[in-house]
């Protein structure tokens, strides 16, 4: 059994509700000092967002290059965290898990507060607010930005749904018990709220069923949130975000670092409103031992993500990884490898601290931990240039975009603590009937298997830090793979590496040869990228890719393409000799005398009218989502019916 029956008082059933009131009383001058100072931080920031709109995007730090930044990092990140609340809370429901009974108000608050948050920093992002209605007006439906609209709007709903429901029982139990400490305000609003209500067994099987359906319902929306989410980068063929296993990758983070956060959440109500007696040392281990399993998940998904790319040695993902090991963002990548999974592994493996500040400690790791990994994800791919195959100017931070990013962190702890003035803080009923289920006996009997328990999980971090060793060291020793070569090639493919570069016009075709040598012998197999210059796009010397060839048994690799304007030309060829090493590039100059346009429009797509169905069946499921929860709605308030069976005296003391 939890700790809430290990710690169980007395007179069980009046703490409870004496508990859920301490918000309800005067507020002490520390919560009006801390409720001043998180409304200055959000209107600081609320000011920075205002001047930004006055001076322009530039002002945050962003740049033609980093067009996407921190603020699309925050909804990533914001909205993420509030999947723990929800997801964990449903799963735990759905499970029959009596311990969560003290923990799920909040996490539900938490999760409904986030993903609010989590939209909102959508609006700075944007540049021109004015743009969100024609998000709606002018909606484009084969978008995934605009599914992720409709996603986050449907799972903000059945958050919502999630929440309230239970709060029918809990306001009735606080009108019958301590309706006087309430005040006006709460008295009408719990009166509306739990009208109706007297707990009958009929009440009772009601809303357990509507519950049920709604956890069942809010798990796959809250996977397709950060699913769609992923495809808006994932379905930009920008190297380090064009991944298919993007999906679960931002799934299983969101998770991670949810549960993180329903950790501080708790912690902080549990240490403002001395909840000792309700929430002890198993929750936040329990909770530890879930973080983890899921940061195990995201450590294997993170080496799953780099290792292949890092192998194959293409020049986009190459230089990627390349900025997150040794380049510009690598101080930051490595303070998240370790500070936001490494460290929290080894704090709940361990016995010593794996208690209630190892486990919180381990929670504030990583929720910082994942939102740098966010801004990396984001920062960085947005500032390299494809077309010169290098990174031009990164986001900076300014202390406008930090002022925005703080406020918005801000406005979570300030909605949870106005939000828990208003409505009880634990689910009453839940933990009412936990205490009635419990033996008398306040004593957890001790469990052989309790130390072995320790002992594995232990083993399991050991397991992990060895993984993330191993992972580490593939990545930086990958070499790209090669032909089979009796050349120096096959032995030392960086010796001396040269490229030649030869170019010859013929009409509007341009035939370019490489031929790739080291140490005065031909190299065999080597994957040679060609590019011409061109100013087309932009002032400067802009490279625009010609294709990937590798090499003969003579080291000549050939590509043959049509001059789509005349005038003269660079064209480059470069042979990367290890996977991390400076490519070898050779030149050549010619003068394109003959060009043609090589436009087609495009074939009608053969999944045309699929995709027409599909968003057609999408919109089907979305409206199909809200009636079900619109339904669970209805049914429990029918249920609150007169005609139920049952008395008020029955249910506000059972």
């Amino acid at each position: 059994m939890s700790s809430i029956l290990d710690a169980r008082p007395a007179s069980g059933q009046a703490d409870v509700v004496d508990a859920v009131m301490r918000p309800f009383r005067r507020p002490s001058a520390r919560f009006w000092l801390a409720i001043a100072m998180l409304a200055v931080v959000v209107g600081v920031g609320i000011g920075a967002w205002v001047y930004q709109l006055r001076e322009g995007m530039g002002v945050a730090g962003y740049t033609d290059s980093s067009f996407w930044s921190i603020y699309i990092a925050d909804v990533v990140a914001v909205i993420g965290v509030s999947y723990g609340g929800a997801v964990v809370s449903a799963i735990l429901l759905l499970t029959g898990a009596s311990w969560r009974a003290p923990l799920v108000r909040m996490s539900e608050g938490a999760a409904l507060v986030t993903v609010i948050v989590g939209a909102l920093f959508v609006i700075p992002h944007l540049g021109r607010p004015d743009r969100l209605l024609g998000m709606i007006t002018s909606a484009n439906v084969a978008s995934p930005v605009f599914w992720d609209m409709m996603a986050i709007v449907t799972y903000t709903f059945a958050t919502l749904v999630f929440f309230l429901l239970p709060l029918v029982p809990d306001t009735a139990i606080l009108l019958s018990a301590r309706p006087e400490e309430l005040g006006r305000g709460r008295r009408l609003l719990f009166h509306v709220i739990s009208r109706g209500w007297v707990g009958s067994a009929h009440q009772r099987r009601v809303l357990h069923s509507a519950m049920v359906i709604v956890a069942i319902v809010i798990i796959p929306l809250a996977v397709s949130v950060h699913s769609v989410l992923a495809w808006a980068f994932a379905l930009v063929s920008r190297p380090g975000w064009h991944e298919s296993i993007w999906a679960p990758y931002f799934v299983i983070a969101a998770l991670y670092s949810g549960v993180a956060l329903v950790i501080l959440v708790i912690a902080g109500f549990r240490r403002g409103y001395h909840l000792e007696a309700f929430i002890g040392r198993q929750h936040f281990v329990r909770l530890g031992y879930i973080m983890v399993a899921l940061g195990a998940v995201y450590v294997y998904l993170t080496l799953a993500d780099l290792l292949p790319s890092a192998y194959v040695g293409e020049a986009g993902p190459t230089e990627i990884i390349y900025g997150m090991l040794q380049g510009a963002v690598a101080g930051w990548f490595w303070l998240f490898l370790v500070a936001g999974t490494i460290l929290p592994i080894v704090l709940i493996a361990l016995p010593w601290t794996r208690n209630i500040w190892g486990v919180v400690i381990a929670a504030v790791l990583v929720v910082i931990g994942m939102w740098i990994k966010r801004v990396i994800m984001i920062v960085e791919t947005s500032g390299y240039d494809t077309l010169a195959k290098s990174f031009d100017e990164l986001f900076h931070f300014t202390w406008v975009s930090i002022a925005v990013t703080l406020g918005g962190v801000a406005a979570i702890p300030l909605m949870l603590m106005l939000l828990f003035r208003v409505v009880p803080l634990m689910s009453v009923a839940e933990v009412q009937e936990v205490l009635a289920e419990a033996d008398d006996t306040a004593a957890e009997p001790s469990h052989p298997g309790a130390q072995s328990r320790g002992r594995a999980v232990g083993a399991a971090g050991a397991v992990v830090l060895l993984m993330l060793t191993l992972g580490a060291l593939g990545v930086t020793e990958a070499q790209p793979a090669y032909a089979a070569s009796e050349g120096v090639a096959a032995t030392d493919p960086a010796a001396d590496a040269t490229v030649a570069v030869t170019a010859a016009e013929d009409g509007p075709s341009i035939t370019v040869t490489a031929t790739v040598t080291s140490g005065g012998s031909p190299v065999e197999g080597a994957l040679v990228n060609f590019y011409e210059s061109t100013t087309m796009f932009a002032p400067g010397d802009n490279e625009v890719p010609l294709g990937a060839v590798q090499t003969d048994s003579s080291g000549s690799a050939v590509v043959t393409y049509v001059a789509a304007t005349t005038g003269p030309r660079t064209v480059s060829a470069s042979y990367r000799p290890t996977i991390l090493g400076d490519p070898v590039v050779g030149t050549a100059e010619l003068e394109v005398t003959e060009s043609v346009s090589t436009y087609a429009p495009p074939p009608t797509s053969t999944l045309e009218g699929a995709g027409k169905t599909l968003t057609t069946a999408t919109f089907g499921l979305v409206i199909i989502v809200f009636l079900i929860l619109i339904a669970q709605v209805v049914r429990v308030r029918r249920a609150c019916r007169p005609a139920s069976d049952g008395t008020p005296e029955q249910a506000l003391t059972s």
